[in-house]
C-alpha cells in the first residue's frame, strides 16, 4: 500500500483519544464506547476532540493507551476504518500501557505510520517488532518497560533491526550511534535472550 500526502490539518488535529476505555479487544467493535454511544470521544489528556465528517474523525493520530488490549492487534484496521475519515493518513498510534504480546501485519496497512508508542506492554521478542521496519515512513518507537527491554544490548539490537528509526524510547538516534553499531549486535542479543529464557 502506497503512502499518501497527509493533509497538514490532519497532522496538527487533536488525536482521537480512546485511552482508559477498559478495552480488551478491538473486535467486535465495542458499541459501549463513549465515542460510539454518545458520538463524542473521551478526552483525558487532550482538550477537545478532532473535527468530524459524516461520523468519522479528521485526524492522523489515535490514542489507545491504558486499556487491556492483548494479543497482536489483528482488528486494528477495522477500528481505524470505522473511526477515521482517512484511515491511511494515520501517522501516530499510541498503544502504550496495554498487554500486547505481538504486533499484527495489519499495522503494515498504514503506510504513513511514523510514530508508534508501545511502552509498558508485554512484548518479549524482537521478532514481534521487526516487521514494522517495512513501514516506509516509520521513524519513532517506544519499547521501554517491555520484557525485551530488560536484556543486555537491547537498544543496540533494536537499532540493528529497525534501521530507519530516528528516535527510540524518546531518545534521538544519532549518526555516530548508528556508525558504532557492532556487526554482531543482533546475534549477541539473541544469544543473551535465549540464555535467559532457559533459566
Amino acid at each position: 500500500m502506497e503512502s499518501m500526502k497527509v493533509p497538514f490539518s490532519y497532522k496538527r488535529a487533536k488525536p482521537l483519544d480512546l485511552s482508559f476505555e477498559d478495552l480488551e479487544s478491538l473486535s467486535p467493535l465495542p458499541s459501549s464506547l463513549r465515542v460510539f454511544s454518545t458520538g463524542s470521544a473521551s478526552s483525558y489528556r487532550m482538550l477537545g476532540v478532532p473535527a468530524k465528517r459524516h461520523g468519522r474523525y479528521k485526524t492522523a493520530s489515535m490514542l489507545l493507551s491504558n486499556n487491556r488490549l492483548t494479543g497482536g492487534l489483528d482488528d486494528i484496521r477495522l477500528l481505524v476504518d470505522k473511526l477515521l475519515w482517512q484511515p491511511n493518513a494515520l501517522c501516530w498510534l499510541d498503544l502504550s500501557h496495554n498487554q500486547l504480546t505481538d504486533l499484527s501485519d495489519e499495522l503494515l496497512g498504514f503506510p504513513n505510520l511514523s510514530t508508534l508508542y508501545l511502552h509498558h506492554n508485554r512484548l518479549a521478542s524482537l521478532c514481534a517488532v521487526a516487521r514494522i521496519n517495512r513501514l516506509p515512513k516509520f521513524r519513532s518507537v517506544t519499547l521501554q518497560n517491555n520484557p525485551m527491554a530488560e536484556y543486555h544490548g537491547y537498544r543496540t539490537a533494536v537499532l540493528s533491526v529497525l534501521k530507519h528509526i530516528t528516535r527510540l524510547d524518546f531518545v534521538s538516534v544519532t549518526e555516530s550511534e548508528r556508525r558504532l553499531l557492532p556487526p554482531i549486535a543482533l546475534e549477541s542479543f539473541i544469544k543473551n535472550y535465549l540464555k535467559l529464557q532457559k533459566s
